[in-house]
């Protein structure tokens, strides 16, 4: 997948300090990159950060850029590593939990028992909670697949490596989280 000539004027002005043309580039790719953040970290607040710290990065390394893959890869990269480092520093990776816990909004039928409706929230947020904590490379093929919907090719070229890692990671992911859910009864519920 190469730069649409689109990409290639918009980075060349943005190469040429051209901010216009840098503000233009964040309308474009910021909603996908929260999308993908936010189904990240689980907190909107976080996942803004990380978007701000994602730009600011892209305008230092626009000069890097070198159009093997498309602008829109590339940001994802940038972000999703930015995102993986800040998820493995360990003063932030508490919060993160906490944070995604109280921020978790739930649709709830209004047929639902209170009961029913407690162990619901409970079990998705449990299983939220498992999600943050599974290794990053898994984490992030799996949060790419279920949340963002991309394709096995996306993931691929997102995460600089190979299709049958991604499917790998993506299976160990379902299968922990299977296991886990299992061992919690989530199940059965």
């Amino acid at each position: 997948m190469g730069i649409s000539k689109g990409d290639e004027m918009l980075i060349a002005e943005i190469k040429a300090d051209n901010e216009m043309a840098f503000e233009a580039m964040i309308l474009k790719y910021r909603p996908k990159l929260m999308s993908v953040l936010i189904g990240y970290t689980k907190s909107r607040d976080h996942a803004e950060e990380l978007c701000q710290k994602t730009f600011i990065k892209v305008w230092q390394k626009i000069d890097t850029f070198k159009g093997e893959s498309s602008l829109f890869t590339w940001i994802y990269r940038i972000g999703i590593n930015l995102a993986k480092n800040d998820f493995a520093s360990s003063s932030s990776k508490n919060s993160k939990i906490t944070e995604s816990l109280e921020q978790d909004q739930h649709d709830v039928p209004e047929y639902r028992s209170p009961e029913t409706e407690l162990i619901a929230v409970e079990s998705e947020q449990k299983i939220m909670k498992f999600i943050q904590n599974l290794d990053a490379d898994t984490k992030t093929a799996f949060t790419l697949r279920e949340t963002e919907g991309r394709t096995y090719d996306e993931i691929a070229e997102i995460l600089d490596c190979p299709i049958g890692t991604v499917r790998s990671r993506i299976f160990r992911a379902r299968q922990l989280i299977l296991e886990f859910m299992n061992q919690e009864n989530i199940l059965n519920g």
